[in-house]
């Protein structure tokens, strides 16, 4: 069994760590200082995580598959970076993985990440190759996003699960909030495909971070067929202080905003360009949209407001228990109406 463990009401996410890094250097020409902060790589400050996950994801390859995954560096930029892609082939793995939240009196919590055998043959091949792309949430990394990577492929997609730029494996000194992403993600998606490693039936399964990300990069690339976005923040600049309170480091709203407004400025960028709805507006294939009800981060309000903005086929799903932590690695509910959806879209 491999299992990971976390605290989730109370647990520091990458950006509530800056924030708070904020709150305490607020002497120190605040506005610059914090537009660095946001933007820079968090792969660059945050060590300790990737080693973790590093360990969890040599557990989870020892137990699921005797083969190592191919991976490939791929070049891309301005301004220039390598991703980090690994290949998930699609076959039966023999694998399921299994939540379990504990509640605390004290309103906390903590989730657990098993997996377990699954002595049936459950692998589904398809009639049409077909690629599912993942991406992660920030300050995460592909490896965070292997549990789904293997469910798909057990489903009969092949799965590339990327390290944005900036994050896990992946270079690149600064993040763009799908500035930089959506190009960089294109380009990918062109080298992948002549290097054989991509099908001409793409579609997009992002968390988070990831979510908006895939929102704004099908608006902008037509070789995406359908979109799933777990979680998908709205407006960047709600997401940052929505983050602060969630943690409940008491940023001052000041401090939040003029950092958001100097870090815009350094990427010569409106953040409403960049948000969930500017995506969705533009977008005509398939999107599911999936929320938790009790997640402070992407509100039910918030799915809401996504499921008006789109222009095509979109439809929502929303689990009345899930918080942000949680709605990510809800495979109970969640295997099945996503890999039917990219089953019936692709």
């Amino acid at each position: 069994m491999v299992q990971k463990t976390a605290a989730w009401w109370h647990r520091p996410l990458g950006f509530v760590g800056l924030l708070v890094w904020l709150w305490l250097t607020s002497g120190c020409g605040l506005n610059r200082v914090a537009a660095n902060r946001i933007i820079a790589a968090p792969n660059l400050q945050q060590h300790g995580m990737f080693a973790a996950w590093d360990s969890v994801w040599t557990n989870l390859l020892a137990k699921v598959t005797t083969n190592q995954p191919v991976s490939v560096m791929i070049p891309v930029g301005p301004p220039e970076a390598s991703l980090s892609i690994m290949e998930i082939v699609p076959r039966d793995y023999h694998t399921k993985f299994v939540t379990t939240v504990t509640h605390r009196p004290d309103g906390g919590g903590s989730l657990a990440l098993n997996w377990e055998p699954e002595p049936r043959n459950t692998f589904q091949p398809r009639g049409r190759p077909a690629t599912i792309v993942v991406l992660h949430g920030y300050g995460m990394m592909k490896e965070a996003m292997a549990p789904w990577g293997f469910l798909l492929a057990q489903a009969g997609f092949r799965v590339l699960s990327i390290d944005l730029r900036g994050h896990g494996r992946s270079t690149g000194a600064r993040i763009g909030f799908g500035k930089y992403e959506t190009a960089d993600l294109s380009q990918a998606l062109d080298q992948l495909k002549a290097r054989g490693l991509c099908d001409e039936q793409v579609g997009l399964l992002g968390l988070s971070y990831g979510a908006t990300l895939a929102l704004n990069w099908a608006a902008r690339d037509p070789r995406v067929r359908t979109v799933v976005a777990i979680a998908p923040y709205n407006q960047p600049e709600e997401a940052i202080r929505r983050f602060a309170d969630m943690a409940g480091g008491r940023v001052p709203t000041r401090i939040l905003r003029g950092g958001a407004a100097a870090a815009a400025a350094k990427l010569e960028l409106n953040w409403k360009d960049w948000s969930g709805e500017a995506g969705l507006r533009q977008l005509q294939c398939p999107v599911l949209l999936i929320g938790g009800a009790k997640d402070p981060i992407c509100q039910p309000a918030d799915i809401e407001a996504l499921q008006k903005a789109a222009g095509g086929e979109t439809k929502t799903l929303v689990l009345p228990e899930a918080n942000h932590y949680v709605v990510g690695v809800s495979f109970k509910e969640l295997t099945e109406p996503i890999t039917d959806w990219f089953r019936e879209r692709l």
